[in-house]
């Protein structure tokens, strides 16, 4: 049979320990309140907004156009044959914030010649296989890059080409 024999101190040191573990845990309490149990910090695309929906844009006219596009005949020979055989009828509009019709009608009157030549080369530039691509994803990317340099000053959400029609010469 074992007997314990209690040892002189050692309950003192049991209370000693549940003290300090009682203390330890009173602080850690106190530096969660005092530096809160918030969640993790925001990013920062949360300061961004949310993207406007196309229905909340307004739509502003870029203009008709009506653009032969040069197709290559002959790409054997050194001078390569080019020959209007193509045209691309489209109407283009740029979509803006409500309330900014004002403003980009003022910056469309000051470069509307040099936007309108701009977006008869890079339509003449875009392959045949761009511009008969159904959704003119590459055409659309090219124009918005084109029209947000040109009106810098207010910011276009994005292009949207409308009344597409594309015909043989």
């Amino acid at each position: 049979m074992i007997r314990l024999v209690p040892t002189p101190g050692v309950g003192k040191l049991r209370g000693l320990a549940m003290w300090s573990r009682l203390g330890l845990l009173c602080l850690g309490a106190v530096l969660l309140a005092v530096g809160g149990c918030s969640g993790p910090a925001p990013f920062d695309f949360d300061a961004l907004g949310l993207v406007t929906s196309r229905e909340d844009l307004t739509e502003f006219s870029l203009g008709r156009y009506a653009i032969p596009i040069p197709i290559v005949v002959d790409s054997n020979s050194e001078q390569p044959k080019r020959s209007n055989r193509f045209q691309f009828d489209f109407e283009l509009h740029a979509l803006v914030e409500p309330g900014r019709e004002s403003q980009i009608a003022e910056v469309w009157e000051r470069h509307e010649g040099e936007l309108r030549d701009q977006v008869i080369r890079v339509c003449r530039k875009a392959s045949v296989a761009e511009l008969q691509d159904p959704e003119l994803g590459a055409l659309k990317s090219h124009l918005a890059d084109l029209v947000q340099a040109q009106l810098g000053e207010v910011e276009v959400k994005q292009v949207l080409i409308t009344e597409v029609m594309s015909q043989e010469l």
